[in-house]
């Protein structure tokens, strides 16, 4: 081989390479915005980690992932906390299975990545060299929305010293924990993509500053920062919803990207996520799944048989992890480790409706007629039963909304010293509301004035939704679906944030975005929108802590302080978004009041990590500890 023929075929691997990276940069972030979006959201996140049980749940997920890992997929040692018999296990056969197989599963790369780190260098230098790289990769992206390179190289002297900070005061991290940093990083790494799906669903429907303001909104204005590193399926539920949204809006869209050229694949790909997000959590992904069916094909500009059926096989083989799964610990298809917390097993019912209708089939006058559709009427009735559950918990929370109403109103407005809402352990009330963990959402009153406006379609002609409107109506749904799914079941304790109730920030800041109002003063008063965050957070996050460390005792205390200053921002911002109105004055104090209920959440935020739930100094970067360990508040 000549040099020529070498440096030519070098230059087009190089081509092809660079070809593979633009695809797959394109795919996954969309653009440059995107990507920069994804990295401070990672950055926020590694801030706010604690390598340390937040819930007992966890350690479910934490045994599980450690027997998998070994090659078993039931639980066979207690390698983490006080046994096998923690939240969310389940007995089949005798042995002890986990719960959300899909994110244990999904875990196990990120294993093999810290044990060989560990392997290496110290894990605790690992993470914070890995955390310091992701903070030099937004500084550098930062860097090309700048004039000059003072961004550039003044935020690479201080990502060193950042780096040289954390180094210093660095302890050893508990080595033996590594299936719970596994855990942690997966769940972190996938909530980062709820701000960068949330962005690019927003980018297109209106402009890239509108999407980028409402990632803004959705990061630091709800309690997604917080459960981000939490091995629970909560993190998860959001990026699945709006990913769910975004791949029902591109399907009304033609395909423009660099790898789909079909717009009906995006409209399986909705499908499919579902039926992958059962392998996490069933309950949840069959409620999705409704919601999904009944806004998608009525208003679909093509239902043709050949359609359906190509989606149809794309979600029964998304189904195929969490069915082979159940038939390895239970040996039912549908009958996962754990369904529905607190109100059954629809698995459970289900197969024992199968078993009934196959010893049905032969008896009574007309089983000789039905005994050849046994078989598949048994399937038919299991395959309904969870169908009619859901309907089951549906109709509960109907009846939850009219019979017993203080309880809906402690779950969603004001949580106060309910007694269903006290923590167990300590009899503090130090679970917030819905509104009170997320004062933005009240903004959602200004759809009343909307509403008032609408008009329906006058006829089935006009069945068919636009690509916008289409993800109105699934966003729509689903809030209705979550909040009749969890009616019955709040409040509870050891919640913190309305943690059952996640979908509804990414939901809920979707939908109020989208109403005129707070898009105009979003769109014309942006950076009186960011100025009034970040006052909220320097000054009166300031504020916020001298006023705990002199009139607060204790954890419950705070944390009813900080729901006081959530709704007394709350009814200003109610007020304002009732009007409707974005012009002038009016648009500039919907900026100020949705930035100052942004900056009050993000405040609590940052409160509750470092101070009120440092989990014992468990911070994985050493400044955060040394941080937590200066703010001794009460």
């Amino acid at each position: 081989m000549t040099a020529t023929e070498f440096v030519g075929r070098l230059r087009q691997r190089t081509t092809a390479l660079s070809n593979t990276r633009e695809t797959a940069y394109s795919v996954l972030f969309g653009d440059r915005l995107g990507l920069t979006v994804f990295l401070a959201t990672v950055v926020l996140f590694g801030l706010l980690w604690r390598t340390a049980f937040l819930i007992n749940d966890s350690y479910t997920l934490a045994n599980g992932l450690y027997s998998l890992s070994n090659g078993q997929l039931a639980m066979t040692e207690a390698t983490y906390g006080p046994g096998l018999d923690t939240p969310g296990a389940s007995r089949y056969g005798g042995q002890w299975y986990a719960r959300n197989y899909g994110v244990v599963v999904l875990s196990l790369p990120a294993v093999f990545v810290l044990d060989l780190l560990t392997a290496v260098v110290e894990l605790r230098i690992a993470l914070v060299a890995l955390w310091s790289l992701a903070l030099l990769a937004l500084v550098v992206q930062c860097s090309h929305y700048t004039d000059g390179d003072w961004v550039l190289y003044g935020g690479t002297v201080a990502v060193l010293g950042l780096f040289g900070l954390n180094v210093a005061l660095a302890q050893p991290l508990d080595a033996d924990r590594t299936h719970l940093y596994a855990l942690q990083l997966t769940h972190l790494l996938i909530a980062a993509f709820t701000p960068v799906v949330f962005y690019r669903l927003l980018s297109r429907m209106h402009t890239r500053r509108l999407g980028l303001l409402s990632a803004v909104v959705l990061t630091a204005g709800t309690p997604l920062a917080f459960w981000a590193t939490v091995p629970k399926r909560h993190a998860v539920t959001g990026t699945v919803v709006v990913c769910i949204a975004y791949c029902l809006y591109r399907s009304r869209k033609p395909a423009d990207g660099p790898v789909i050229t079909q717009r009906r694949t995006f409209r399986a790909l909705a499908y499919a996520l579902v039926g992958l997000y059962a392998w996490v959590h069933a309950p949840e992904a069959l409620l999705l799944c409704v919601a999904l069916a009944l806004v998608d094909i009525p208003t679909a500009p093509d239902n043709r048989p050949q359609t359906l059926a190509r989606i149809g096989i794309v979600f029964a083989l998304s189904l195929l992890p969490f069915i082979l799964t159940n038939i390895a610990i239970s040996g039912s298809p549908i009958k996962p480790p754990r369904l529905i917390s607190g109100g059954g097993s629809l698995g459970g019912d289900a197969a024992n409706s199968a078993g009934g209708s196959g010893s049905n089939g032969g008896g009574g006058g007309s089983g000789g007629l039905l005994t050849p559709l046994a078989p598949l009427l048994g399937i038919l009735e299991s395959g309904m039963r969870p169908l009619l559950l859901l309907g089951g918990e549906l109709v509960s929370g109907l009846k939850t909304l009219q019979q017993q109403p203080d309880d809906v109103y402690h779950a969603f407005v004001r949580s106060g010293s309910a007694g269903s809402a006290l923590d167990n352990t300590g009899e503090e009330s130090v679970n917030l509301s819905l509104l009170e963990s997320a004062p933005v959402l009240v903004a959602m009153l200004g759809a009343l004035p909307v509403v008032r406006r609408l008009r329906l379609p006058s006829s089935m002609a006009d069945r068919t939704l636009s690509a916008d409107r289409v993800v109105d109506a699934f966003a729509i749904t689903a809030f209705v679906g979550v909040v009749l799914l969890y009616n019955s079941r709040l409040p509870l304790h050891a919640q913190v944030t309305a943690r059952y109730l996640f979908p509804l920030y990414p939901l809920g800041v979707y939908l109020f975005v989208r109403l005129p109002a707070v898009r105009g003063s979003l769109a014309d008063h942006w950076d009186v929108f960011l100025w009034t965050v970040a006052g909220t957070v320097l000054i009166g996050g300031q504020v916020t802590v001298v006023f705990v460390a002199l009139t607060v005792n204790g954890i419950g205390e705070a944390f009813q302080l900080h729901a006081l200053l959530a709704l007394g921002i709350a009814i200003p911002l109610g007020i304002w978004a009732l009007c409707g109105r974005s012009e002038d004055r009016a648009g500039q104090a919907g900026a100020v009041l949705l930035g100052a209920a942004t900056g009050v959440a993000t405040v609590f935020l940052l409160l509750t990590t470092v101070e009120y739930y440092a989990l014992g100094d468990a911070h994985l970067l050493p400044m955060m500890r040394a941080l937590g360990e200066l703010l001794a508040l009460y």
